[in-house]
């Protein structure tokens, strides 16, 4: 027995990447957001450690909101590349953590993102035209 299918995939946008990065570079943006309010990584969605006692009462990473609300997100022209400045000097040490300090990644992009990502390049890449039949 043999199954008859048919895929029509028009001839790929080339330049896809540049109608999609703005819609790209937003998901960059809103999903930091979303993983700063849940005190998650971006990247694995693991939980921040919490602070040794004695502790504050703010939330994780946020004493002042100076390192969130100075985040600011790029994307290069040519490549998809998003890159991130902040405008604090202490942002690299939580990114990286150091000797005396708990790694508590702030930035970064993970696998739950590249859902978000698939109908923006469905629709740029393709321009939202494919048919697949039986």
């Amino acid at each position: 027995m043999s199954i008859k299918f048919k895929l029509t995939i028009p001839k790929p946008n080339l330049h896809w990447y540049k109608s999609s990065k703005n819609e790209l570079l937003k998901i960059v943006a809103e999903h930091n957001k979303e993983s700063w309010a849940k005190e998650v990584d971006p990247v694995n969605e693991k939980a921040w450690q919490p602070r040794k006692p004695p502790t504050g009462s703010h939330p994780l990473l946020k004493k002042s909101g100076k390192m969130q609300n100075s985040t600011k997100f790029k994307a290069t022209d040519k490549t998809m590349d998003f890159r991130a400045t902040v405008g604090v000097k202490y942002g690299g040490f939580h990114q990286r953590g150091t000797s005396k300090m708990v790694q508590r990644r702030w930035l970064g992009i993970g696998s739950s993102i590249t859902k978000k990502f698939a109908p923006v390049l469905r629709k740029n890449l393709f321009k939202g035209k494919y048919t697949f039949t039986t």
